[in-house]
């Protein structure tokens, strides 16, 4: 009776492992389109914490995260600020998927943004400084993804732009700055397409149509004054608000000889805007007048 349980649990054991690779072999043959996936198409940037304090003061933030970046803020008047932002993310990052298998990102992205800034002062004495900030950025993805040891991966080439609205509060300590920061932002794609680069006789390319979404960005931010010059870090995350179906477009183009055989997909799926937030920078503030 024992021995018959033996083999009764390695039969089922047999059956379960075959029921398995057959039905991934299923699901990549029936569902070849879905088996390209995306990774770091959304890219948000850090927020811009000057923390202004007077009028006439020019905020300058040399860092990275997301890649690397300038900031420039400018107070015109003790209400009134400017502000402006790039961010240039050009390397190999290496990553761990879920299923801890490793592969590189290689990026070349681009972020550009701008706006303009309304400052209070002395509003509690938790948080003497707050200000509000609107402003909007266009964004270019250009990345490449593949997985360790293999020469075969796949490329994603999006553009997007966005518009957002932020308030950040902080206060000055002695040497340190303690600051909050909300941002929400709305995204919507221009463009977006991705491929596969597998060096054989098909080719697959998807695209998604009228991408979008609004997340809110809440960040917290620590500096300290050493020497005339700020160290900061920032840490926080994009959080999806709201999202989207979107049309996604897969097209399998297939060689044979001289002819191509080209097969269209069309179907629906949620795509979620989300990403950590993180950045170490190195920040000087620089006074044109005299304070008051």
């Amino acid at each position: 009776m024992k021995l018959n349980l033996i083999r009764m649990d390695r039969i089922e054991e047999y059956l379960l492992r075959h029921l398995l690779k057959c039905f991934s072999i299923f699901a990549i043959t029936l569902l070849p389109f879905q088996v390209l996936a995306q990774k770091e198409f959304y890219t948000p940037k850090s927020l811009i914490i000057p923390l202004h304090d007077r009028e006439n003061q020019l905020h300058i933030s040399v860092g990275k995260g997301g890649g690397y970046d300038l900031n420039l803020s400018y107070a015109l008047t003790d209400k009134l600020a400017i502000f402006s932002a790039a961010t240039f993310d050009n390397g190999t990052k290496k990553r761990l998927s879920i299923l801890s298998d490793r592969y590189n990102v290689e990026r070349n992205d681009l972020v550009l943004k701008g706006g303009l800034g309304y400052l209070f002062k002395e509003v509690n004495p938790y948080f003497p400084i707050i200000e509000a900030f609107v402003g909007a950025g266009a964004s270019r993805i250009n990345n490449y993804w593949y997985f360790k040891g293999d020469d075969s991966g796949e490329e994603t080439n999006a553009r997007y732009w966005t518009a957002f609205g932020q308030l950040n509060a902080g206060n000055k300590i002695g040497r340190s700055e303690y600051g909050v920061g909300l941002r929400l932002a709305y995204s919507h794609y221009t463009d977006f397409d991705f491929y596969d680069t597998h060096p054989n006789n098909s080719a697959r390319k998807s695209s998604y149509e009228n991408l979008r979404g609004l997340t809110a960005d809440p960040v917290v931010s620590y500096s300290y004054t050493l020497y005339g010059v700020k160290l900061n870090a920032q840490a926080g995350l994009a959080v999806p608000v709201f999202t989207s179906s979107v049309n996604r477009i897969d097209t399998q183009t297939t060689y044979e000889g001289t002819s191509e055989i080209r097969t269209i997909n069309k179907s629906k799926e949620d795509v979620y805007l989300f990403s950590v937030l993180g950045r170490l920078s190195v920040q000087y503030n620089l006074n044109f007048n005299k304070q008051k």
